[in-house]
């Protein structure tokens, strides 16, 4: 019985970790963008235009459309798109880096080491160059 369960649990190759992570990343930016849209308005309001955040929502899409929630939604979901891609991915090829030759089993430590060294990747490749980029835009 173990061993037909064995058989039967297939695994995910890294390719479709990695295609999973971007439309994750997608999704994130499509709900937050109204959220950081906002955000950024109220932070750049001098005058004293906005009340507060509900009034603040209801006058631009007053003014603009329902749309202008989601102005600059194309670099945030790249930059999202990309991170998520990157950390899904690198962190399944690490995992079967780190299996155990003999059982094929991935130790504690193994799962600690691929989560970390996605990160790192994910940090270097991905969110500092975009970071950067935002800084001097």
């Amino acid at each position: 019985m173990a061993e037909e369960n064995s058989r039967s649990k297939k695994t995910i190759p890294p390719y479709m970790k990695a295609i999973s992570g971007s439309l994750g990343g997608i999704v994130e930016a499509s709900c937050l963008q109204p959220i950081d849209v906002i955000k950024t308005r109220l932070q750049l309001d001098r005058t004293g235009a906005y009340k507060g955040i509900f009034h603040c929502g209801s006058t631009i899409v007053h003014n603009e459309g329902v749309r202008a929630l989601w102005k600059g939604l194309t670099p945030f979901a790249t930059h999202l798109t990309l991170k998520y891609a990157l950390r899904m991915g690198s962190n399944a090829v690490l995992q079967t880096a780190f299996k155990d030759s003999e059982t094929g089993k991935l130790s504690p430590q193994g799962r600690v080491m691929a989560g970390f060294g996605a990160g790192v990747l994910e940090a270097l490749m991905i969110v500092t160059p975009f970071e950067v980029l935002l800084t001097f835009a």
